[in-house]
């Protein structure tokens, strides 16, 4: 188990450098900023404590937060996308939810593509709910929550396919 996490915070790192120095600054369309991070949560093993797992969005938002002077939108997206991932997993993984790993080759393509948009989904709408804090811009809130996901999704499926295990 000590491999999986040094592997795990090794590549948060990573995903957290390149998300502040990087990903921080692309702005399509003047207001689309992709969330490559969520990387980690998405792939963090089903199997494991979900206190564990709770604290470690809680930790990653925080830093995120601190180093981007938002306020507090990354820690509670990230807390509650960890707290509602045995739900969507359950939803969208069907059958296979009770697997270590949501994206592995025995769960179907459509399924992995639910729960990858699930996950970002929800995290960048509640993010885009607590910048604008405001439901008289809920048309802003929707319009940032939709190009968001949708640059996220398409950047993290790249990703990940990229960097998938060949089994």
């Amino acid at each position: 188990m000590i491999p999986y996490y040094t592997r795990f915070f090794a590549i948060a790192f990573v995903l957290l450098i390149l998300q502040i120095l990087v990903f921080d600054h692309i702005d399509l369309f003047n207001f689309s900023n992709p969330a490559i991070y969520l990387i980690i949560l998405i792939t963090y093993r089903l199997d494991l404590d979900q206190f564990g797992f709770i604290a470690i969005g809680f930790f990653i938002g925080l830093f995120l937060d601190l180093l981007t002077q938002s306020p507090g939108a990354h820690s509670l997206a990230g807390v509650s996308i960890a707290f509602l991932r045995p739900a969507i997993s359950r939803f969208a993984l069907g059958a296979n939810f009770n697997q270590s790993n949501a994206l592995s080759g025995s769960t179907l393509w459509s399924n992995r593509m639910l729960y990858l948009f699930l996950m970002i989904v929800i995290h960048q709408f509640i993010f885009s709910m607590i910048i604008y804090f405001n439901m008289t811009h809920l048309w802003m809130i929707a319009k940032q929550t939709l190009a968001n996901t949708l640059f996220s999704f398409v950047l993290i499926t790249a990703t990940l396919t990229l960097f998938q295990r060949k089994t």
